[in-house]
């Protein structure tokens, strides 16, 4: 996954990692790989980007032991009242089909109760964000895997409200990578994504929303839209799942949905440059990084393969067209967009990067886990790909890639023969 920092007015703030649905070759179970999502809405406060000599400045970097392939970025500034907040509708294993994309909220307030499945009391863990995460769950000894666990939350005193209601869950989750995955298999476990279940009239739980999804940034806001689901006058709802998800902030909002005016910007400046590695700083579990100190620690390996280019790249991020920027670990993208002009005190601005893209990391277990190619494509199946499948090669992507794809990396690794089938 890249790394999101934003000039913030006084410094680059890590925001977030991104494109954790963009995972290619990620191994699940047998015969079964990640199928990726490639786009992402990631949401940036207005506090978190400030104007700098007319510029919104934005950097994403690439400090995993991954390849990024980068395929459209752009900024959308979403216009809205002061006292209301913006959250797009994002989080890996939910359905959104037919779903709303951005949803607006005012007055959110914490639950007024959260209890763990040991019965304590964890509200003041989750009411907050604040980096102190709720998670008292036992976890088991293969990444990303947990006992089932549980989080019963009373939401609301308004008994019977049948009104428009919003969980906002702002966390992280520790999530398995294919060796894990592949341990667990061989030891009989798996996991399933959260659950949501409320009580019925009878006073027992039952299962409304299958997955509501898991929190792939470090941190990322889930909203779940419970509107028509509850079964009885109760406003508890329990969660249940085996992940690993850590729980920094839980919010409901009962406000209407409010109209918003959006805009669209282009990157005015878009180049790739090699930086070196943000220094690691640790909130419990959960790692995030300061960009004020760069570290050159040869710390990953480099996957074999040719990359793109040094310098500008604009041309490659401008349509969602499998022509991409392919960057390797310890590198940087530079982007800079037109500064919007200031809203009167009663508006402000959420911010909302879009990207569309994917990741491949090198783990043994992983499909092609040292080599850039093959390329994804947004049509295929599945990663890797069949031999009945191939590449959308033409002409024009032909002549772009043999412009930009020239920075070879070669023979930092024997090729890996072996792996999971």
């Amino acid at each position: 996954c890249p790394y999101l920092y934003t000039w913030n007015g006084e410094r680059f703030e890590f925001i977030t990692d991104f494109l954790g649905g963009g995972e290619i070759g990620n191994w699940q179970e047998a015969g079964v790989y990640h199928y990726p999502d490639s786009d992402e809405f990631v949401r940036i406060t207005s506090e978190q980007l400030k104007p700098k000599n007319g510029k919104y400045e934005i950097r994403v970097t690439n400090e995993l032991e991954e390849v990024l392939f980068l395929d459209h970025l752009k900024l959308i500034a979403v216009e809205h009242d002061a006292n209301a907040e913006i959250y797009p509708n994002e989080g890996l294993g939910i359905p959104t089909a037919g779903k709303r994309i951005l949803y607006t909220t005012q007055n959110a307030h914490s639950p007024i109760s959260a209890v763990d499945t040991d019965g304590l009391d964890v509200l003041p863990k989750i009411k907050n964000l604040d980096r102190e995460f709720y998670d008292n769950f036992k976890s088991l000894n293969i990444r990303g895997y947990a006992a089932p666990h549980n989080l019963t939350l009373n939401l609301d005193d308004k008994k019977g409200y049948n009104g428009r209601t919003l969980l906002l869950l702002t966390g992280w989750t520790d999530y398995a990578f294919s060796s894990d995955n592949l341990a667990a298999s061989q030891s009989g476990k798996s996991l399933f994504l959260p659950k949501l279940q409320v009580k019925n009239k009878k006073g027992e739980w039952q299962t409304v929303i299958e997955s509501i999804g898991i929190s792939i940034g470090r941190p990322q806001t889930l909203v779940v839209d419970l509107t028509g689901e509850f079964l009885s006058n109760s406003r508890e709802v329990r969660i249940v799942t085996n992940f690993k998800t850590y729980w920094d902030k839980i919010e409901v909002s009962t406000s209407e949905q409010k109209d918003v005016k959006t805009i669209e910007m282009q990157p005015v400046q878009a180049d790739l440059r090699e930086r070196g590695f943000s220094e690691e700083m640790k909130y419990g579990e959960m790692i995030t990084t300061n960009y004020d100190r760069v570290l050159n620690d040869k710390r990953w390996k480099y996957f074999s393969g040719t990359f793109t280019r040094l310098g500008a790249v604009n041309q490659l991020l401008e349509a969602i067209d499998d022509v991409f920027v392919i960057s390797k670990t310890g590198d940087e993208l530079v982007l800079s967009f037109e500064a919007l002009p200031e809203l009167p005190k009663n508006k402000k601005y959420t911010f909302l990067l879009f990207a569309d893209g994917y990741s491949k990391e090198m783990d043994i277990n992983s499909g092609s886990p040292d080599q850039v190619f093959p390329l994804p494509f947004k049509r295929m199946k599945k990663y890797p790909y069949a031999a009945d499948e191939q590449f959308p090669m033409t002409e024009e992507k032909r002549r772009i890639y043999d412009e930009y794809t020239t920075r070879p990396v070669r023979d930092v690794l024997p090729s890996i023969e072996l792996g999971v089938k």
